[in-house]
């Protein structure tokens, strides 16, 4: 499933600082979990890491690192894709990673988590919308301050929504707004418009 497409169709070239953000923060969590038994929270922090940073470019070294960290927990997936990213010996015979404290930047964790409240609200808007009006909208608008506009990458929500999404700042003249939406967007909630 995901974790296969994960590993299978990653571009090699290098990783983002979001990636590395995640990748380097995972590597420090988990070896703290499984240092004092808790397994169950190491492994959902795997779980996280790949969720977060599935659509970034990663290069081949810190791929290995995430393997590593799935290594204790599916010993044979771990092995399969160590070899097929091109690896000579195996996973399990490879040093711990370890973390590099300068590439986590908490930055990125508040904009994920700003970019997923925004997720949860359109798709509950258009839910509702679809409940009401029995048609699909197409497009979104997201109307947000204009010091939070930048937290906002609209290919990323194109994506996890699946539909064309505009992103303005409030204050823009020349912005979509048939309904005045803009006028609701608070710090941390921008205002969604969807048609």
């Amino acid at each position: 499933g995901k974790v296969n497409d994960f590993f299978t169709n990653k571009a090699k070239g290098k990783s983002s600082k979001k990636a590395q953000h995640f990748i380097h923060k995972a590597i420090k969590e988990v070896t703290d979990d499984i240092e004092h038994f808790r397994y169950n929270l190491a492994a959902i922090k795997i779980r996280e890491v790949i969720d977060a940073i599935f659509t970034e470019e990663i290069r081949k070294e810190d791929l290995n690192h995430v393997l590593k960290l799935i290594a204790p927990f599916c010993p044979h997936l771990a092995e399969e894709y160590w070899e097929k990213l091109g690896n000579k010996s195996f996973v399990s015979l490879e040093s711990w990673p370890t973390y590099d404290a300068k590439k986590i930047d908490e930055a990125f964790e508040q904009q994920d988590q700003a970019t997923q409240k925004v997720v949860n609200d359109i798709v509950n808007i258009i839910k509702i919308i679809k409940e009401k009006q029995v048609k699909e909208p197409e497009k979104v608008y997201l109307y947000a301050l204009p010091n939070e506009a930048a937290v906002y990458n609209p290919e990323e929500l194109t994506k996890r929504i699946n539909k064309p999404i505009t992103i303005y700042k409030v204050n823009d003249k020349n912005k979509y707004d048939p309904q005045n939406k803009a006028s609701k967007a608070k710090p941390g909630k921008p205002a969604i418009y969807v048609e």
